[in-house]
């Protein structure tokens, strides 16, 4: 009838167990069709969040931060 169900975030329930499929995991042991014969492992997606907190605390702080992790210490002696 096209009725709205979920009115909100609220109406949606944390996943449990119960709902997650059960995983296979497999290892592929041939080498990819490139020059290396490497393959990548879909780190893509965490590296650009570091990079960016880095250019916005350098931006915000005057600084230079050329090096991951970030640290506390790093960032008090850059500011020195």
């Amino acid at each position: 009838d096209g009725n709205l169900s979920t009115g909100t975030l609220l109406d949606y329930l944390m996943p449990t167990s119960a709902e997650i499929p059960e995983l296979t995991i497999g290892h592929l042991a041939r080498p990819a069709a490139n020059p290396l014969g490497v393959r990548g492992v879909g780190e893509g997606g965490t590296l650009g969040p570091n990079a960016v907190l880095a250019g916005a605390l350098g931006d915000a702080l005057g600084i230079s931060i050329d090096t991951l992790p970030i640290t506390p210490a790093r960032v008090w002696k850059e500011l020195q």
